[in-house]
């Protein structure tokens, strides 16, 4: 997982930056694919451990292409519509992530041979995956149409290419990112994902030792976690129209933090219960489900924020930068909350201080943490009929 997140979060910019040159979106998403199609063909084919890390580093490379689809989406979507379209988007993605898993129950049967290779439980989900992407393939070839907005006198904005003087300078780019506004974004990206991937990599051995969980109840506990975290997912859509971005803000990483004071106390005892006290498992219950509904609440709205404050015309290039802050996190949680597995209120001690220092900084930055009205122009019509990828928003 590393390896994939590494080559992932490094090409994010690349890609981004690619599409704002070109204005196509396309080009990104046709020439990532065949990153994402080699690499699980590798993964099959994998006669070594070395081929394996090998063939994630290559698929990686594919998944950076999500900063081109999330520029598109920022650039096409209105800003009064964008924080619901986002929460669909990651709802999607939950979505896929419980699918996933299910199609184990019939790969792992698999027992045969496949032009000399064979397939079975172990190889059997590098050629599915391939099978898959190159089906994703073809239909973005086939269907999908780069898309252009409408001003408000339905003037068409062409893409932003290369030569043309709405190109940002390097210069410009970086000043824009190291704003106070964004710069907060980028820390609440990087803070949530590092201390969510953590607190997800312990849950399996925790659940083990506490509750003598494996592999069945955990599987149930996680399908159950992701229709939670859909349900607010949706629930957030709908809400978007009346609560400004930074109210979400602020009031879900509140709730984050006072859950994770929650944690530190109940680690602290439950560590020294009795192996599946019901105490136990009715206060890891409670919590589980508040932070896992609330987990939208900070998630969305920093995201959509972030692209509402950035430049449009480095959109892409920004979701870039946002998506290698946020591999960041996802490469470094895991690895810090496994070295503290065996002293578990030291890693809760240190999750709770680092979401508490964030949450000051969303206080103290709360009057820049708006929208800046453009006064010259409307909205432009929003069009978002798009095609999925693989995007960790």
């Amino acid at each position: 997982m590393a390896s994939f997140s590494l080559t992932g979060l490094l090409s994010a910019p690349i890609y981004g930056r690619f599409t704002d040159l070109t204005g196509s979106t396309k080009a990104a998403v046709i020439f990532s694919n065949i990153f994402e199609i080699g690499g699980n063909f590798m993964y099959f084919v994998a006669s070594s451990p070395y081929m394996v890390l090998g063939s994630r580093l290559i698929a990686g490379i594919g998944s950076g292409s999500g900063s081109s689809i999330l520029g598109m989406i920022s650039r096409n979507t209105t800003k009064e519509r964008r924080t619901a379209v986002f929460s669909q988007l990651m709802s999607l993605r939950q979505l896929g992530l419980l699918i996933g898993p299910a199609f184990n129950l019939f790969l792992r049967k698999l027992d045969f041979y496949l032009f000399g290779f064979h397939v079975n439980l172990y190889s059997a989900p590098g050629i599915f995956m391939a099978a898959l992407w190159i089906i994703h393939e073809l239909m973005v070839i086939l269907f999908y149409r780069e898309l252009q907005f409408t001003g408000p006198d339905d003037e068409v904005v062409q893409p932003i290419n290369n030569q043309g003087s709405s190109e940002l300078s390097w210069k410009e780019i970086f000043k824009d990112l190291l704003r106070e506004e964004v710069v907060v974004c980028l820390a609440v990206t990087f803070t949530v994902m590092f201390v969510q991937t953590g607190v997800e990599t312990l849950l399996t051995p925790l659940t083990l030792q506490l509750f003598g969980w494996k592999e069945l109840p955990n599987s149930i506990f996680f399908c159950i976690a992701g229709f939670v975290i859909i349900v607010s997912f949706l629930f957030l859509s709908k809400i978007s129209k009346w609560v400004a971005d930074r109210q979400m803000l602020l009031g879900g990483f509140i709730v984050v933090t006072v859950m994770y004071a929650y944690f530190l106390i109940f680690i602290i005892f439950a560590v020294k219960a009795e192996k599946g006290s019901t105490w136990v498992l009715v206060m890891f219950c409670i919590y589980c489900v508040i932070v896992i509904f609330g987990l939208p609440f900070v998630w969305v709205p920093q995201a959509s924020l972030y692209s509402k404050i950035t430049s449009e015309q480095s959109q892409a290039f920004n979701q870039g930068v946002r998506l290698l802050v946020m591999g960041l996190g996802q490469i470094l949680g895991p690895l810090w909350a496994a070295s503290w597995f065996h002293d578990l209120p030291v890693m809760a001690s240190v999750n709770l201080a680092l979401v508490s220092l964030i949450l000051l900084m969303i206080i103290a930055s709360y009057r820049v943490l708006t929208v800046a009205k453009s006064p010259e122009t409307d909205e432009p019509t929003e069009r978002t009929r798009l095609l999925s990828h693989s995007i960790n928003a």
